[in-house]
């Protein structure tokens, strides 16, 4: 399979690039194309898509790192943990006789920020060696140009992930010939490719169980 610059470029087309500088800012212009729209991706399919590439990791007794993590479940000693706000971290503890005091049968998990890095996710009651915390989730990925796959992600979405950098390219170019060429036409022409190749984005969006969106909200990347 062509890597993800040959697949872009097969829908958005090829960007001139006359020296060594231009095309290494070209390729990591689309190595943030594909990134955003990776991410954006994944915030976007159903859990029903995701968890089948999803990764389950082991807690017992600490908290979890979710940096560039996307839940996708959370489960104490086989039952399913409900995420509460960090507000109720207090009412958490066993024999708090809070009413929101959580149980074997009915575990929680709340997110708390770090003095350095991400937040961590922790699960209570606390897990035990007998009684394990699992977290299954997808990595937020970072494709660079040079692939033809992603890690922990879907197959079958990894296509929509190449449209998006493509919608993502052709923004760019749609800025470069409203500010700096002014050409009238070739903007008509930029804008009818743009909501073309929008169109092949929602498709792909739908057929994926996701909600199709009238634009991406990209920024414009600038070389």
């Amino acid at each position: 399979m062509a890597n993800f610059q040959t697949q872009i470029e097969n829908i958005a087309g090829k960007t001139a690039t006359s020296t060594g500088s231009d095309l290494t800012a070209y390729r990591s212009m689309l190595d943030d194309f594909l990134k955003q729209s990776a991410r954006v991706l994944l915030d976007t399919l159903p859990i029903e898509v995701l968890e089948r590439d999803a990764i389950q990791i082991q807690i017992i007794n600490v908290g979890l790192d979710v940096t560039d993590k996307k839940i996708i479940k959370v489960l104490r000693d086989g039952f399913g943990c409900v995420m509460v706000p960090l507000e109720f971290k207090s009412r958490l503890v066993e024999g708090s006789g809070s009413i929101f005091e959580p149980s074997k049968k009915s575990p929680v998990f709340y997110l708390e920020g770090q003095s350095s890095g991400g937040a961590k996710l922790f699960i209570r009651p606390i897990t035990t060696t007998q009684e394990p915390g699992y977290v299954d989730y997808n990595s937020y990925p970072s494709p660079v140009y040079t692939d033809s796959a992603i890690t922990n992600f879907p197959d079958r979405a990894e296509y929509a992930v190449v449209i998006g950098a493509a919608i993502r390219l052709l923004q760019h170019k749609l800025n470069k010939l409203l500010h700096s060429d002014e050409d009238v036409e070739l903007v008509q022409v930029a804008n009818q490719e743009l909501a073309t190749v929008q169109n092949m984005y929602n498709e792909d969006l739908i057929r994926l169980g996701g909600t199709p969106a009238t634009t991406q909200g990209a920024p414009v990347g600038a070389v």
